[in-house]
């Protein structure tokens, strides 16, 4: 494991960023939300993959200097074409055009095309929550996961968030993958050279297999909760890449393994304001009511606490942010020694 300030962290990945072409606002952008993923425990999904991501810019699958533009829009809806830009940028701007759309009609829906990985969804849903608002996130991508019955991938792991404030500042928030498993944690048990529970993945005959060298070549993650896990990702699926525009199941290429290939993906961003339909006091008065009952429900045996979905995540954004420093592991900082060598910015580590 290595120290970095998060000071040092954010100068390392906007400079980089602008290194390859992306504007100092875009760069800001997409560092917030990689950084504040991190900062949150979801290090998968944070600035690991920036490195990734710049390698597709050189390659062609991004544009590093594209700006997202709005196609179409209603009073309570929107399409917003990414053009090839940073993933971040076209997601951020769409979930503000969905919140700014329901404080004006109470509920809004924006969906996104011709985008790539965003990271990590429980950003766009704490945008909405930061607000007063309830916000819901989806994604589709690259197909990764056998469906029940099959053997082959078929559909992505396409995650979905929500949040809903808690009048504290903070929310209750989840951020899963429709797989049993995110891919990126695959990826870093190979890295780590362990075995993976036999509910991760399926072999090339659709049966479950421990061996992680096998993704993605010759096997295929399992979706949650089989096939409801897999009902909730065709759900996806309809309001991220069918409505939008986007590229659906197969045609959606793997936005790290396919570096030259845009990756197509297509998001879902819901926004619904609370204050439209009751009082904000009101609803943060039964958020916490429920909340206090969750947490105050019988333990297990050997149970000290129960927490509420994205209370582990807040603790731990609040530990970071009150000592200013990241601890991060020893392929994260692998990750960024790479891109130091690509673009000859230097990080220090502590």
């Amino acid at each position: 494991m290595q120290k970095v300030n998060v000071d040092e962290l954010k100068r390392f990945c906007a400079n980089a960023l602008v290194n390859a072409g992306v504007s100092e606002k875009n760069a800001e952008t997409t560092v917030d939300v990689l950084i504040t993923t991190d900062m949150f425990g979801v290090m998968t999904h944070g600035t690991k993959n920036l490195h990734q991501y710049i390698l597709k810019m050189q390659a062609g699958g991004l544009d590093a200097k594209a700006e997202p533009t709005v196609e179409a829009e209603g009073p309570a809806w929107g399409v917003v074409n990414g053009n090839k830009a940073v993933g971040m940028v076209s997601a951020c701007k769409a979930m503000h055009m969905a919140i700014q759309k329901a404080k004006e009609v109470g509920i809004a829906y924006v969906g996104v095309k011709n985008s790539c990985h965003f990271g990590a969804a429980g950003y766009y849903s704490n945008l909405a929550a930061s607000e007063g608002l309830i916000g819901i996130v989806m994604s589709n991508a690259d197909p990764v996961i056998a469906v029940p019955n099959g053997k082959t991938k078929a559909i992505g792991t396409n995650p979905f968030s929500f949040a809903a404030p808690l009048g504290d500042g903070k929310s209750i928030f989840l951020d899963i993958a429709l797989s049993n498993v995110a891919a990126l944690k695959v990826i870093m048990a190979q890295e780590k050279g362990l075995d993976i529970p036999d509910t991760w993945l399926v072999d090339e005959e659709g049966l479950p297999t421990t061996d992680a060298y096998k993704f993605p070549k010759n096997a295929s993650l399992q979706p949650m909760a089989a096939h409801k896990g897999y009902g909730f990702a065709v759900l996806v699926e309809l309001l991220a890449s069918v409505m939008t525009g986007a590229g659906i199941l197969s045609e959606i290429t793997s936005w790290n393994l396919d570096l030259s290939a845009p990756n197509n993906a297509g998001h879902a961003f819901i926004a619904v304001d609370i204050s439209k339909m009751m009082p904000m006091d009101l609803f943060v008065s039964r958020i916490n009511q429920m909340a206090n009952e969750l947490r105050n429900a019988p333990k297990a045996k050997g149970a000290d606490r129960i927490f509420l979905p994205g209370e582990m995540e807040w603790e731990k954004r609040a530990a970071a942010e009150q000592s200013g420093v990241l601890e991060v592991t020893d392929a994260m900082a692998e990750e960024y020694k790479k891109l130091s060598e690509l673009t000859g910015i230097e990080i220090k580590f502590i």
